[in-house]
């Protein structure tokens, strides 16, 4: 008995020492923490690709006070911040984009969230600073902090990606995100000619045909084939497993929040699709019986809203919306974007101001078309 409680004890101590061994730990030798990877990334020049934006991808972990990792996401660089000091002639910090849900608390029986953690692709753990958040667009902007032990990102693996402007429909994706232990992962997929608004009745995202990876890609980037980041990726919870918002959306958010500390987004209160993504059969219908070819079909009509009170209802068909007809969703909210940037350079009022939009407004029922002047007001939509 005492002999065999013996080699039980030594083949402990032997398989302690074992995973001890750093030889255990190179990379050619441990296993990929996300097989699916190798599945989506498969050729050299994909490989090349993926690599050549991987250093603008982080993790940005919700931490609690006993250092409880709460939720992982995944985070893209997108600027820095020089700042000068007195005790060094600079430091440098990174601006990371992530998603706004990194902050929510869903669930009041988890731990609260005591502060941010971002993990580099080199292990580096860094602590995040919440600069702005938009919660209609699902963003948030973090800046790391310094300290004593990585002051100066200048030696750190991170790098600015080169952005595009937005995806296309039916244009072949990826999907990047890092793990919490630092992994880079990667999906391959389509976005999908769809354009319904999300569960949330946000109108200007983007449908992939491909799930992000795992629940950490939720705000990781959306790459094209020439290595442009075009969009950040969410998971939607929905009937389509991943949307993106487009490149040029976040971009001027961002503009904004640094020029003007807010955003301000024009909140017409409409949920909106558009007449070219009909089924074609319904597509045809439109066309032989109302005449209508193009246009922003209305879904939902917010309660109280000016669109209400004006008469725009569920089913309507918006042909002309302040001059455009066939732009898509996203393109359209770049367009209502612009006007509230064009606003915050021209006034300094506060966010109960309004633009006026010129609406051609169908009526299917009735087959009538009315002008209609829609008062919008612009929203800061819960900026820090």
């Amino acid at each position: 008995m005492a002999a065999t409680l013996a080699r039980i004890k030594e083949h402990r101590r032997l398989s302690s020492l074992a995973a001890k061994d750093p030889r255990r730990h190179l990379p050619t030798v441990i296993k990929p923490e996300d097989e699916q990877t190798a599945e989506f990334v498969s050729s050299p020049s994909d490989k090349a690709l993926v690599r050549s934006v991987a250093r603008s991808v982080v993790n940005v972990c919700s931490v609690a006070r006993d250092g409880e990792v709460i939720d992982s996401f995944t985070g893209i660089v997108v600027g820095w911040n020089n700042e000068e000091k007195k005790t060094r002639a600079k430091q440098k910090r990174a601006r990371i984009l992530t998603s706004f849900d990194v902050l929510r608390e869903f669930d009041p029986s988890r731990p609260r969230i005591k502060s941010l953690q971002i993990r580099l692709p080199n292990r580096t753990i860094l602590r995040g600073q919440v600069l702005f958040v938009n919660e209609h667009y699902n963003i948030a902007l973090l800046e790391t902090t310094t300290s004593s032990k990585a002051a100066d990102l200048s030696c750190l693996p991170l790098q600015l990606p080169s952005f595009g402007s937005n995806p296309n429909y039916n244009q072949e994706v990826f999907a990047l995100a890092r793990g919490k232990e630092s992994n880079l992962m990667a999906r391959r997929g389509r976005i999908l000619w769809f354009d319904e608004p999300d569960c949330w009745g946000r109108n200007p995202l983007m449908f992939l045909s491909c799930q992000i990876p795992g629940r950490c890609g939720h705000g990781g980037p959306v790459v094209d084939h020439d290595g442009n980041v075009v969009g950040m990726a969410f998971d939607t919870s929905c009937s389509h497993p991943a949307a993106t918002l487009a490149a040029s959306t976040i971009l001027t958010c961002i503009e904004m929040w640094t020029k003007f500390g807010r955003i301000a987004r024009p909140a017409h209160g409409l949920r909106l699709r558009t007449v070219e993504m009909m089924e074609v059969s319904l597509q045809e219908m439109m066309s032989l019986d109302h005449d209508i070819e193009s246009g922003y079909i209305v879904d939902q009509v917010a309660f109280g809203s000016a669109a209400e009170r004006l008469g725009i209802r569920y089913r309507d068909v918006i042909v002309s919306f302040d001059g455009l007809r066939r732009h898509t969703l996203p393109r359209l909210e770049d367009f209502l974007l612009s006007l509230g940037l064009r606003f915050l350079m021209q006034t300094t009022t506060d966010s109960t101001s309004t633009i006026d939009l010129k609406l051609q407004v169908y009526d299917p029922l009735g087959r009538s078309t009315r002008s209609i002047v829609l008062p919008v007001e612009f929203s800061d939509d819960a900026c820090i």
